[in-house]
């Protein structure tokens, strides 16, 4: 029977016989009855303010009758539960048994399992390097394993025709990136700007054209930052004439005030004479003329 045990797992050899229990309530129509006619005795009841010493009373004798009734029902739920109790008890103590030898056979199988993963794990780790010996570091670096490979029912034929698959796909997403990088490094020579950093944007996850849209928009930026500051000379310069020409003109205006027509009643006095000039200088000069002309009592007429 114990060969047949071990060879079956079943325990049908091992039958339970009981009997279920009835539970019979004396005289339960009787009590029923007296119950309910108990219940409807004060049912809908109304107390007032005088009657509550009585309604307690009514309240107080209620709950004692429903007390009585769940006492006997906890009584008779503890005898008729000590047989299966007791029964529960046995089965525990038996499977207790068995599983003091079952949990040391789990435990060398998981270990057997994980010494097993450790094996095609290295296995694959061999072979994924045997195929990645002669890639460039972009695959190397890129290449990821899949857990997967781990299991049981993956052999290492299929872990092999994955590893060339993706081998594969990475090395067209390498000459894609080093195609990009060629755009943007002529592009960049094309336009005049230095390329190190567009290729850094580009190895940020744009692409190309996104990149070459960024290098026409900064050089837009730029050209519009120069042009602003060559009209904010030009305006300073006109500003730095205007300037100037209404100074020479005050001065002139200074120098009208002190002239004076010459007397020549007097023959002892010099001859004066009158010329035409035009005089160009910086506005030092044109100071130093000014300064001269009044100190020597000369006229001075604009034209």
């Amino acid at each position: 029977m114990a060969n047949e045990l071990m060879e079956t797992g079943e325990v049908e050899f091992f039958g339970v016989d009981f009997t279920p229990s009835t539970i019979v309530i004396n005289n339960e129509d009787e009590l029923t009855k007296t119950i309910e006619d108990y219940a409807a005795k004060y049912k809908g009841l109304v107390f007032n303010e005088e009657g509550v010493k009585d309604a307690k009373n009514v309240r107080a004798e209620m709950r004692g009758v429903a007390k009585s009734l769940d006492d006997k029902r906890k009584e008779v739920k503890k005898e008729y539960n000590k047989p299966l109790a007791l029964f529960e008890k046995r089965i525990k103590k038996l499977t207790e048994t068995i599983q003091e030898v079952i949990t040391p056979i789990d435990e060398g199988i998981k270990n057997l399992e994980e010494q097993e993963r450790l094996s095609k794990q290295n296995e694959i780790e061999t072979q994924v390097n045997k195929q990645l010996e002669e890639q460039s570091d972009f695959v190397k670096g890129s290449f990821l394993y899949n857990p997967k490979w781990l299991n049981k029912t993956v052999a290492m034929k299929k872990v092999s025709e994955e590893v060339e698959e993706q081998i594969k796909l990475l090395l067209k997403e390498e000459q894609q990136i080093k195609a990009n990088e060629d755009i943007i490094t002529n592009y960049c020579k094309a336009v005049k700007v230095e390329p190190q950093g567009w290729l850094s944007v580009l190895k940020n996850g744009n692409t190309a054209p996104e990149v070459m849209k960024m290098i026409d928009k900064s050089l837009a930026d730029v050209k519009e930052r120069e042009q602003a500051e060559i009209e904010r000379k030009q305006r300073e310069e006109e500003l730095a004439i205007a300037k100037k020409d209404s100074y020479v003109e005050t001065s002139v205006e200074k120098l009208e005030d002190k002239f004076e027509e010459p007397d020549f009643t007097d023959l002892e006095k010099p001859v004066v004479q009158t010329y035409k000039l035009e005089i160009t200088g910086t506005i030092e000069q044109l100071n130093a003329l000014n300064t001269f002309i009044i100190d020597n009592g000369m006229g001075v007429r604009s034209v």
